[in-house]
């Protein structure tokens, strides 16, 4: 065996592999989803309202950072529990003026300037310092959070051992561009594949925003990663690591996909880096967490090099079928399994994201 059939066959291997992996757990996600919906695990009890700590750090925000502002003044929550801690990170915009607009007019939001940006963990560092609740939430500047999202949180902070409540996201400009609405597919797909594994006790990453944190578990785990580029996944990986219980709940928050191509690969390359980032940062996980949700964390954060893998595959196909070096009939197992693996996933985005759309489940529909 020569090395271009030995390279064929050990990228059908790891395809092979990665689709006998994946496939229970989309299914079992879509499984919950069609039986009991997002979030299937009852909630607790409302209980006497802890103080609540929202951070959002913002720069450059003047498009969007007011709308976000206006949601939290409409958030059903009282208001003598409620804080909102603004950390504005030397905006070149309107977006520190647009801040001080709404603090002056409602008491219980603090703005806290800083001539320098040093990163969106820091900034959450920053804000954590200067909060006081037994609660912290963190949305960002182009979240519209739902008016029940404290109180939904809240039921699920019951259990005194649960950490952390994250909730998922509806597309705001679904209908902006393409790009947008493939986006918005790809994150609700990504949402029956967290299902899938909170359900098999894999690991789940945090997202970015309408995450809830109980501030003791967070000052258990060192708070965000300053140098980390995915601050929020990372940040997961130690919640896991110490063992602290997280839930997901049916908390919704709209927010804006990328509309753009150039804006779009810009997010995932670095998503992309920061995964490999993370990953390498917690080789030893299994250490401190069960070897196969470890095995599952490195799987995710890895998936950087399964696409560039995906795209190698592809180019090899591409390059056979017009008979440039490997012939296609040394190829057609490879051909296979990368087919299946691609029917599988876009024929679950038609049969179950696309169906679902017209529900208003990924889109803006308030």
């Amino acid at each position: 065996m020569n090395f271009a059939d030995g390279f064929v066959l050990a990228l059908t291997i790891i395809f092979l592999a990665y689709f006998a992996y994946a496939t229970p757990i989309i299914m079992v996600g879509v499984w919950r989803y069609k039986k009991h919906g997002f979030a299937a695990e009852e909630p607790g009890d409302d209980w006497d309202p802890p103080n609540v700590s929202i951070l959002v750090p913002v720069k450059n925000e003047e498009k969007v950072v007011g709308r976000l502002l206006d949601a939290l003044t409409k958030l059903d929550y009282p208001r003598e529990n409620l804080e909102v801690v603004v950390v504005e990170d030397g905006s070149k915009d309107q977006t520190l003026e647009i801040c001080n607009n709404f603090a002056r007019s409602h008491p219980w939001i603090k703005v806290f300037h800083r001539d320098a940006s040093i990163g969106k963990g820091d900034a959450l560092n920053f804000g954590f310092n200067k909060s006081t609740g037994e609660v912290i939430a963190t949305f960002d500047a182009d979240d519209i959070p739902e008016p029940l999202a404290i109180t939904k949180a809240l039921r699920y902070f019951n259990d005194p051992k649960v950490g952390a409540v994250h909730g998922y996201h509806r597309t705001l400009n679904l209908q902006e561009s393409i790009v947008a609405r493939l986006a918005a597919y790809e994150t609700f797909l990504y949402r029956l594949a967290n299902d899938g594994k909170y359900a098999l006790k894999l690991f789940v990453a945090f997202s970015g925003s309408n995450t809830f944190f109980r501030r003791t578990a967070l000052e258990r785990v060192g708070l965000w990663d300053p140098n980390s580029i995915v601050e929020d996944a990372e940040l997961a990986v130690r919640f896991a690591r110490a063992g602290i219980p997280t839930k997901l709940a049916p908390v919704e928050s709209w927010q804006e996909m990328p509309a753009k191509v150039k804006t779009l690969l810009k997010q995932r390359i670095r998503w992309s880096g920061g995964n490999i980032q993370t990953g390498l940062k917690h080789w030893d996980a299994w250490r401190s967490m069960s070897p196969l949700k470890a095995f599952d964390m490195e799987v995710l954060m890895m998936s950087p090099i399964m696409a560039i893998l995906a795209f190698v595959g592809w180019a090899l196909l591409a390059l056979g079928i017009g008979h440039i070096g490997i012939p296609v009939a040394e190829l057609l197992p490879l051909l296979v399994v990368m087919g299946a693996l691609n029917i599988f996933y876009f024929g679950t985005l038609l049969t179950v994201v696309v169906a679902q759309a017209k529900t208003g489940i990924v889109s803006y529909s308030r």
